[in-house]
């Protein structure tokens, strides 16, 4: 079924969305023949034996002085005068002569005047045309449109008495002596025709001057030269154009091409329309101008008045002028005109003109006729039909572009029309589709398409138009692009304010291979799924766009944008957005978006992102309001929150010591403890969180931790520069770069401390404590600390701790030390169970032990007959011997 005139039987409502489709493409096209635009030379129209009119040539009075000068002021808007000279709309001929009249011009008065002045003098007294005359200023020395002239261009200004090749002749030097000698000149041609070799009829014409074509390689042309005008001009310019200057009107063409005759038509074809084309006068005069003239939408005229009978015209390069009597003198543009003929002209449905046309750069025109308006373009066009024609107009009229079709009714008024750039309704509940709703529409198949026809006039705002249709919505982004919109996301769209809310469309639909479609707007987009429909919009969409939309780790959106009183969030397949337009926008992705989520989301006990994910290599992590969740490939993500996070963040938080997290806290017996990579946050006596961390940890949990023999710690680790250390309920662990961490505890802490701990004369550790059956011991690096319950804790110190130790230390020769180093001005002595160690200055720490021990000692010892030792006791055979102050020892050993 297809659209019908209004007499022929039609449903609207059971139209198929193929009838409408043939207004689109079936309906025949009218196309009219346009030629160029007169503002420019057309090559094709450049006939060699008819230059110009002899109309046209000799028209004296076809421009006044104040004509001409308007025109030079046009084309020469400032004049530099490098020369000294003016350039020509200001030049002032000053004394020009009064020459009598003779048989070629009449009588010139002469006197001082102005160029514009002196052309139209010399115009009306030699009878040649000043159009003439400046087309012949400009192709000889370009001197119309120079802004800075020479003195030699006015000299030779038309080449008048200048031969190709010679010196100019003095009787014509000078502007007046050129433009009232080559005017005269003209005369003379035309009035002597038998002095000049060119005549009426057939010539051969040269192409080329010689030099600089010295060998006649270039030839002539046959030319049938028609008028006078015509042959005045090739005895003043004897060379005629071969094809490669026409080829390049405006440029240069080969060796073989001369300009001369080219450029005057040229140039009078560019300033003053078609040299070879009747006057335009009277009523026709008036409508041609005011459509532009020459220039203008008609162009220049290609003959004269004609009548046939009702009606007369004049026909014009790119339309016709008409007279009607009783009616006037129209314009009609070949665009217009053409479709109005194949319609019958003024015998058929569109009769006669009323109005005056009107046309828009892409010569869409729309004129008014007796039977309506028509809408026509190089295309084609017809009339804007009768029932559609209010509509027309307040939907843009000339806008719409030309028709492409008739109005198609059904039932008398249910009516369609389509036009270049729109469609228009009545009856219905739909009056109009225009761009660039209209452009969209069109392309996705117009009414046969999937779309089908509007069930609605387009709605509108500043930032867009949207318009339904019974398969679909289009909606428009500013006044250039519009995009269909199909459903689920049209009904997004809409519910988000449509343009209004969030722009229009950027561009179409886009669908990947799962299924998944998206279309994006100003401000927003919607993705359709399995899962659902979403808009993503505002703050959320920048942020989304940031992340490399669904290809970046975010994915695609799982739920629209929530807002809490604190801030909006949005989940999408690999994380969540949240945040604000003041406060910013941050992601949540993957392990920290479930645990966040677990924990509460934004209203939680990690309240907001602060910061996004950040990472060193060995963990992660990211800031909340009121905590961090670290996450570790062997961990996963766990939060710090509460007092956890500022001990651990005092710690270096991922990057200190401590590492990331690695369990949340757990409390037992009032101890609480969150484990991270490399050390744990616990609870001190004192309540508050000290880290254990490193070596420190390992060494503790051998101990048995917080129950074992070191306890809680209580205090952070501490360092001297030499050594560190931790303090603990029941010990410390210190650690140095040679022993790493040893523990002292039990018998030996107190001693240790009293001495300084690892400041003091024993320093640090080097080792655990030892025990043995009859005591313990532990080395540290000033000394050895030993004892028993009964004995007590004593220290043995340097050179004495390493005498001890070769004699076997607390299980050897000399046994435990019985009291402390006790010193008697020149030597100390530390005494042990079996002997005594002796110190002095110049003989360093000598061990008195069994079996000399015995004697020294019952001789008396240090006072005694023998004093201090000299040096060690030394075994030869079975005697041990000793050497002192005041004798030897020697015993059976």
């Amino acid at each position: 079924m297809t659209f019908a005139p209004a007499r022929a039987r039609f449903s609207w409502a059971l139209a198929s969305l193929a009838s409408f489709a043939l207004i689109l493409g079936i309906l025949p096209v009218l196309a009219p023949a346009v030629a160029p635009p007169a503002t420019a030379a057309n090559a094709s129209d450049f006939q060699d034996g008819f230059l110009i009119s002899d109309d046209n040539f000799f028209d004296a009075g076809s421009m006044t002085a104040s004509d001409i000068q308007s025109f030079l002021n046009s084309k020469v808007t400032s004049c530099r005068g490098d020369e000294g000279m003016p350039c020509l709309k200001d030049y002032v001929a000053q004394s020009t002569p009064a020459l009598g009249a003779d048989s070629y011009c009449r009588a010139f008065s002469g006197g001082t005047m102005s160029a514009a002045q002196l052309i139209a003098a010399v115009s009306q007294a030699c009878g040649i045309s000043p159009k003439v005359i400046l087309v012949m200023l400009q192709k000889e020395q370009a001197l119309v449109t120079d802004p800075a002239p020479s003195p030699y261009q006015y000299r030779a200004a038309l080449g008048q008495g200048c031969p190709d090749g010679a010196a100019c002749d003095p009787n014509f030097a000078g502007f007046f002596y050129q433009v009232y000698g080559a005017s005269r000149q003209f005369q003379i041609y035309v009035k002597n025709p038998r002095w000049y070799s060119y005549q009426l009829g057939w010539n051969n014409i040269l192409y080329q001057a010689t030099p600089p074509d010295n060998d006649r390689v270039c030839g002539t042309k046959r030319v049938n030269i028609q008028n006078d005008a015509t042959r005045a001009l090739y005895i003043y310019t004897p060379y005629t154009p071969n094809q490669a200057a026409l080829n390049n009107l405006y440029g240069t063409g080969d060796f073989c091409s001369a300009y001369g005759n080219r450029n005057f038509w040229r140039l009078y074809t560019d300033w003053f329309g078609s040299p070879t084309a009747s006057p335009v006068t009277g009523e026709y005069a008036r409508v041609w101008a005011s459509l532009g003239g020459a220039g203008g939408l008609l162009g220049s005229p290609t003959s004269t008045e004609q009548c046939f009978g009702t009606y007369c015209q004049q026909s014009f390069r790119n339309g016709t002028i008409f007279w009607f009597p009783g009616r006037g003198v129209f314009g009609v543009p070949t665009v217009i005109e053409s479709m109005w003929r194949n319609l019958g002209f003024i015998d058929g449905v569109v009769g006669r003109p009323t109005g005056v046309v009107v046309c828009q750069s892409d010569m869409t025109c729309t004129q008014s006729f007796d039977g309506g308006v028509m809408a026509a373009d190089r295309t084609g066009g017809n009339l804007v039909g009768r029932h559609v024609e209010g509509v027309w107009s307040s939907s843009g009229g000339i806008a719409l572009g030309a028709a492409r079709g008739p109005e198609m009714c059904s039932n008398g008024s249910q009516c369609a029309q389509m036009f270049a750039h729109g469609a228009l309704f009545s009856g219905g509940s739909a009056t109009a589709v225009t761009e660039p709703i209209f452009s969209a529409w069109v392309q996705a198949g117009a009414s046969g398409g999937s779309l089908g026809f509007p069930r609605s006039d387009a709605s509108c705002v500043s930032a867009g138009c949207t318009q339904r249709f019974g398969g679909g919505l289009i909606a428009s982004s500013g006044r250039d692009s519009a995009q269909v919109v199909p459903e689920p996301i049209a009904t997004k769209y809409l519910r988000a304010g449509g343009p209004a809310g969030v722009g229009g469309p950027a561009g179409p639909q886009t669908c990947d291979s799962s299924g998944a479609c998206s279309q994006r707007f100003g401000s927003a987009r919607i993705d359709t799924s399995s899962r659902g429909t979403f808009i993503t919009m505002k703050w959320f969409f920048d942020a989304w766009s940031a992340a490399g939309f669904e290809k970046g780790r975010l994915g695609r959106p799982l739920a629209d944008m929530s807002c809490i009183p604190a801030t909006c969030y949005q989940r999408f397949t690999g994380g969540t957005l949240s945040g604000s337009p003041s406060g910013g926008v941050l992601a949540v992705y993957g392990a920290y978006r479930d645990l966040w989520s677990k924990n509460g989301g934004p209203g939680g006990s990690l309240g907001l992102p602060t910061s996004s994910e950040a990472c060193n290599g060995v963990n992660c992590a990211q800031s909340f309001q009121k905590g961090v969740i670290g996450w570790t490939p062997k961990y996963g993500a766990v939060a710090v929150t509460g007092r956890y996070l500022a001990a651990w963040q005092a710690q270096g938080a991922g990057d200190g010591r401590l590492g990331g997290p690695r369990s949340a806290p757990t409390c037992s017996a009032g101890i609480c403890t969150q484990a991270f990579q490399t050390g744990v946050l616990t609870t001190a006596p004192s309540g508050a969180l000290v880290a254990v961390a490193g070596e420190y940890q390992s060494v503790w949990n051998r101990a048995g931790g917080a129950k074992g023999q070191l306890g809680r710690p209580l205090s952070d680790e501490s360092c001297n520069g030499r050594s560190c250390s931790q303090v603990f309920q029941n010990g410390v662990i210190v650690w140095t770069p040679g022993s790493r961490a040893v523990i002292v505890s039990g018998w030996f802490l107190a001693p240790w401390q009293a001495a300084g701990s690892e400041n003091g004369r024993l320093g640090a550790p080097t080792a655990a404590m030892v025990c043995l059956p009859v005591t313990c011991y532990q080395a540290f690096q000033g000394g050895t600390l030993t004892g028993s319950p009964s004995a007590g804790v004593l220290p043995v110190y340097g050179a004495y701790r390493d005498v001890w130790m070769s004699a076997g230390g607390p299980a050897g020769a000399l046994g435990l030390p019985t009291r402390a180093e006790s010193c008697f001005g020149s030597y100390c002595r530390l005494p042990f169970e079996r002997g005594t160690i002796i110190w002095r200055q110049s003989a360093g720490a000598l061990a008195i032990a069994p079996p000399v021990f015995a004697t020294w000692d019952a001789a008396g010892g240090v006072t005694g007959r023998y004093g201090l030792p000299l040096g060690p006791a030394v075994k030869i055979g079975g005697k041990v011997t000793q050497n002192f102050e005041r004798g030897s020892i020697s015993v059976t050993g």
